[in-house]
């Protein structure tokens, strides 16, 4: 249904009509349609006397047994059943009224020290129905994954696996070099495949493949496990970062291979791995020698797990690099390591669409970055904090976002040199509910009172169960940016963005919490 049709039936109202009107002659059977009685205005509300843009009522065969108005959802099944139109429930639930809504998110959003910026939007429109600066750029913390899940799910697709590779090669006359290509997956298991998506790839079953198949080419002698990490180029730690955050754990060394997001075991943790991708490799090489071990290979390990030379690696790039440069479509998997070598062996991730809705429930500060490198070399851009930031901004814009003032530094929202409206935001939240292949970008977020980040907030409210919405902390910023049912059934949008918060921010989080709460429990017509 066009924009137009839309706008018309946004605030419909449906009645029940007496049982002795009958049924309006050339109507459908089972409703009948008048055009006059009541209207709505913008907010929603009734007022009688006034022509109706759409009304229905039931039919005079099937009278209502009450005089309360037919619900949303009744009256859209009625008109999907007998007009074999698609499902208009959307645009039968009325929106909230902006003056209502108003007076109440200013309460709710009321904190005692600094700012903040807030926009909601309707899901369906798009129409902003609540501005508190929300063009204004503010350090929206965590928030910035949004933009990168979008990003990526629009550059790379739902789809996309990262592939890791294990490339055999002559080491010298009687040796072997196993060479472990990094492909851009940080949440590699240290054991078999699993069926969670981090871990989902497991080093342990690429092991016993690559074991399995120095086997069938009767590989005898020294084995050696080489790392081939070097598909990402610039710093490894943002110099925008505040200078606790490697020491804290909440991120690591970005590099485009890692167990666990930069852990030894699966956790939400911040025991962080100095560094991730050598330590996958050793996890590697350590299971080989068990696997070649167990099938009785006659090879020896060499006792040490090092990185492929630099000059080495430059000339010859590694899946990551391919993937960047041979993507024909998004969703395409890395394509074999480059010669001289030979593919042993490999293992895909889990699809992009669940390991961002990993990152975006657990606020995963080492995927967000490695995705946004991730997603960076396949548009072609450099495999860095900079590349990532230039390629989340200009697909943001090729989407419709207008970013206009929008300067990004990281893809975690680690630093506070980050800069992104709430209008922005839920314009970004707006295009992933409104496109398939991005939904993943909304539909995984924390849920209140129940998942993720937002397990343990806004408990026993009307959010609880309702609000999905991803969380963001710094030491002078709390935000939240998410969707909301309202009490009718209307989906909004919403980010709120508290900046300046001194000390605790348990003002502040309560303060955004609010704000969710008000548009959860909201008819606000």
């Amino acid at each position: 249904m066009g924009a137009a049709a839309a706008t018309l039936l946004a605030g419909c109202t449906v009645i029940p009509v007496p049982a002795s009107s009958g049924t309006a002659s050339g109507a459908v059977a089972g409703t009948s349609i008048s055009s006059t009685t009541t209207s709505t205005t913008p907010a929603g509300a009734s007022q009688s006397g006034q022509p109706s843009s759409a009304v229905l009522f039931p039919s005079a065969a099937e009278p209502s047994s009450t005089d309360e108005p037919l619900t949303a959802a009744s009256a859209a099944a009625t008109l999907t059943e007998f007009l074999d139109f698609p499902d208009l429930t959307p645009l039968l639930v009325p929106r909230p009224d902006p003056e209502v809504l108003k007076p109440l998110l200013d309460e709710a959003l009321t904190v005692q020290d600094g700012s903040v910026s807030a926009a909601v939007r309707d899901g369906l429109t798009g129409e902003l129905l609540y501005d508190q600066g929300a063009d204004t750029a503010v350090v929206p913390a965590s928030a910035v994954k949004v933009l990168t899940a979008v990003a990526a799910l629009e550059v790379l697709g739902p789809d996309h696996r990262y592939t890791t590779a294990a490339v055999g090669m002559p080491a010298g006359p009687e040796g072997t070099a196993v060479v472990l290509e990094a492909g851009g997956d940080v949440m590699l298991g240290t054991g078999a495949n699993a069926d969670e998506a981090n871990g989902r790839a497991g080093l342990g079953t690429l092991a016993l493949r690559t074991a399995e198949a120095l086997q069938a080419q009767g590989t005898t002698g020294t084995v050696s496990v080489k790392l081939d990490d070097s598909g990402y180029e610039g710093p490894t730690v943002s110099p925008d970062w505040s200078s606790d955050i490697v020491s804290s754990g909440n991120a690591s060394a970005v590099q485009p291979m890692a167990t666990y997001g930069g852990r030894a075991v699966p956790s939400r943790d911040t025991d962080r791995l100095h560094d991730p991708a050598l330590y996958a490799a050793e996890v590697f090489g350590d299971q080989l020698a068990a696997h070649a071990q167990t099938l009785g290979l006659d090879i020896t390990l060499a006792a040490e797990t090092s990185r492929v030379p630099v000059e080495s690696a430059a000339a010859e790039p590694t899946s990551t690099e391919s993937a960047s440069a041979e993507q024909a479509s998004p969703g395409s998997t890395s394509p074999a390591p480059a010669s001289p070598g030979t593919e042993l062996a490999s293992v895909q991730s889990a699809p992009l669409s669940e390991q961002m809705a990993y990152m975006l429930q657990t606020s995963d500060n080492q995927v967000a970055e490695a995705t946004g490198r991730n997603l960076a070399l396949a548009a072609g851009a450099p495999g860095s904090f900079a590349g990532a930031a230039q390629t989340i901004e200009e697909t943001l814009a090729e989407l419709e976002v207008d970013t206009s003032g929008l300067a990004l530094v990281d893809a975690s929202g680690l630093s506070g040199e980050n800069l992104v409206s709430a209008a922005q935001l839920t314009a970004a939240l707006q295009v992933a509910t409104t496109a398939p292949e991005l939904e993943a970008a909304a539909t995984g977020l924390p849920v209140a009172g129940e998942q993720g980040t937002l397990e343990q907030r806004m408990v026993g409210t009307d959010a609880a169960g309702n609000v999905q919405a991803k969380t963001g902390t710094l030491s002078s910023v709390a935000s939240l940016t998410g969707t909301v049912q309202t009490e009718d059934g209307r989906t909004l949008l919403f980010s709120f963005v508290a900046n300046k918060q001194p000390g605790v921010l348990t003002n502040a989080r309560f303060a955004v919490d609010r704000g969710a709460v008000v548009l959860a429990g909201c008819g606000c017509r």
